[in-house]
């Protein structure tokens, strides 16, 4: 796995305020070019600038302004060319032309309390974009971007303080420009997610509505930044705006408390639209958003279904109904997935299962793979699945034989013939291919002296040799979602581009959460020190019990949904979420 792996999203939106070029005649009528923008609690501020003053405005409440907030309010115009802004303990930090950081109390906007230059190996410099980065000793440190120190393709950023009129460096270090976007603009940082570099990419010379936040992640503490350094985004942000632009620009990006993510952009309405999208514009995001634990949160939702019928007959003089979908993989576009009979105190439960095919899971219901019916009898509680190189690899287990069955099945889908049946030394309820012929698995049942097997998860990774599972590496996982016993274990899904997947399920709140594990985290993991996951993907509303997921290789996420017994269940194509390489 490349280091420079990362996962790619799209980010759906709200308006936020417009903001306009003026507001009254002792404001710069020229300061057009939307700069930084800063919150502090509900208050916003942001700067619009010319080549030689800027006009700070100041926006109350900003999670509920409207688009015409700003209209008829004042702004406060300071003789300085703005272009990043960050805010800390009750002041703003700007960066300006030529190579100066200004400060400033937000108690009196328009005052400027004190000025830094920023300098590199004595010449002087356009500081682009500033965050704040930390406290050290009693010394407030920001990162501080210069467009103009950019190498071999990468960004150039200085950690520092503000002291006797200076900018002191303390380490500089690089972030790769994975996108390939050429113009980077203002950035922000959040410890517990990394620093975010808003990014625009040019046509014809001129800028477009496409936009990309990277997000590296950056030690949190100064001793860790390994000086000179290149850092590699793990994930990328699209923004493109919406019809009433034809053209959008990002120029910085905050993110408040409670998670919301805002973007300040320099705004083209589109032809034959309301006179009112021509001003500047802050968005609001929706998606993602930003919580807690380290962990990125991202909205599910769902564009298109697939059904899954329900199969109901009789099994030697016993009523069976196979109505649980908990096994699905995809082949290309062809989708296969098992439904098991699991009624509670009847004879067959987890004794009958069924195997169901759709040739196109993006548009065509599922069927019976077979007809005449094919019954399934050997397999148990199909859990987890993945097709590989033509067949398909079946976790299924049965809690309530004696012995209690540890097995995974290597099936023919043309056929329904069970090919090889492996023998495994613990129960295993998810299953992915992991490459080179290993497959990664997840534990199903409690270990001796452990904490719940849906509390702490356990991976092994290895082959099958000889009728049965070879474990050659184990590593456990940090369940976020974890509650006693109403925690549930789903399917799992690996590929190398985009991590590992599992799924974890509440039965007190009938919620399902997804969690995603970056891949180059999984090569050193180990059994002593649980990972913790990079992202969670929360459905919305709509979305009900979600037993598998599975990624296609066009990079679009697919996702089972187990509904009420009066309802199909289905197989969603997920919107809103894409991925690269």
């Amino acid at each position: 796995m490349s280091t420079n792996a990362k996962t790619r999203y799209n980010i759906s939106k709200v308006f936020g305020p417009a903001v306009p070029d003026k507001g009254s005649k002792d404001s710069d009528p020229s300061a057009d070019n939307m700069a930084g923008i800063a919150i502090n609690g509900k208050t916003a501020y942001c700067a619009k600038r010319s080549q030689t003053s800027s006009n700070i405005f100041v926006i109350e409440n900003i999670a509920s302004a409207s688009f015409d907030a700003l209209n008829g309010k004042t702004p406060v115009s300071i003789p300085y060319a703005v272009h990043g802004m960050t805010y800390h303990n009750n002041y703003l930090y700007m960066t300006c032309y030529k190579n100066t950081i200004i400060k400033m109390p937000v108690s009196s906007i328009g005052k400027i309390a004190a000025e830094y230059t920023v300098t590199e190996d004595g010449n002087g410099y356009i500081p682009q974009s500033i965050t704040y980065y930390g406290t050290v000793n009693n010394e407030d440190l920001f990162i501080v971007g210069v467009e103009k120190m950019q190498k071999n393709g990468a960004f150039f950023y200085m950690i520092g303080s503000l002291s006797n009129g200076k900018f002191v460096e303390k380490k500089r270090f690089y972030v790769n420009n994975s996108a390939g976007y050429e113009q980077p603009q203002d950035i922000f940082y959040h410890s517990k997610y990394g620093l975010f570099v808003v990014t625009n990419k040019k046509t014809d010379g001129a800028f477009t509505i496409y936009n990309m936040l990277l997000c590296a992640k950056i030690p949190d503490e100064l001793s860790s930044v390994e000086n000179g350094n290149t850092y590699y985004p793990t994930s990328e942000f699209k923004f493109n705006g919406n019809r009433n632009y034809s053209k959008l620009v990002v120029k910085s990006i905050y993110i408040t408390d409670d998670g919301t993510l805002y973007l300040s952009t320099n705004a083209t309405s589109a032809p034959s639209v309301l006179e009112k999208y021509s001003k500047d514009a802050i968005f609001r995001a929706t998606n993602p958003v930003f919580k807690k634990d380290g962990i990125l949160e991202m909205t599910l939702s769902c564009n298109g279904d697939t059904e899954i019928p329900n199969a109901v007959g009789t099994y030697n003089n016993s009523t069976y109904s196979c109505i649980n979908p908990g096994a699905f993989t995809l082949d290309g576009n062809t989708g296969y997935c098992f439904k098991t009979h699991t009624t509670k105190d009847t004879v067959l439960r987890d004794k009958i299962s069924i195997l169901f095919k759709s040739s196109d899971v993006s548009s065509q219901n599922f069927s019976e793979a077979f007809s005449p019916r094919k019954l399934f009898t050997e397999l148990g509680h199909c859990n987890g699945m993945v097709f590989v190189n033509g067949f398909l690899y079946v976790a299924a287990y049965d809690r309530y034989t004696t012995p209690e069955r540890k097995q995974i099945t290597k099936i023919n889908p043309s056929t329904g013939k069970i090919v090889e049946t492996y023998e495994c030394d613990s129960m295993f309820g998810g299953i992915g291919y992991y490459g080179n012929n290993n497959f990664i698995v997840l534990n199903y049942e409690q270990l001796a002296g452990e904490p719940a097997f849906s509390q702490t998860l356990h991976f092994y990774i290895g082959s099958f040799k000889n009728g049965s599972f070879d474990s050659e590496k184990e590593f456990t996982v940090n369940n976020p979602f974890y509650l006693s016993k109403v925690t549930v274990l789903q399917d799992i899904h690996y590929d190398i581009n985009h991590g590992l997947f599992f799924i974890t399920h509440r039965t007190d709140v009938e919620i399902s959460k997804i969690y995603r594990i970056n891949p180059d985290k999984i090569t050193n993991a180990s059994v002593k020190e649980p990972l913790i996951p990079d992202e969670v993907f929360i459905p919305n509303s709509s979305i009900s019990e979600i037993e598998s997921v599975c990624i296609a290789s066009s990079g679009i996420m697919y996702i089972v949904q187990n509904k009420s017994t009066s309802k199909p269940d289905l197989v969603s194509k997920v919107s809103g979420l894409t991925f690269s390489n």
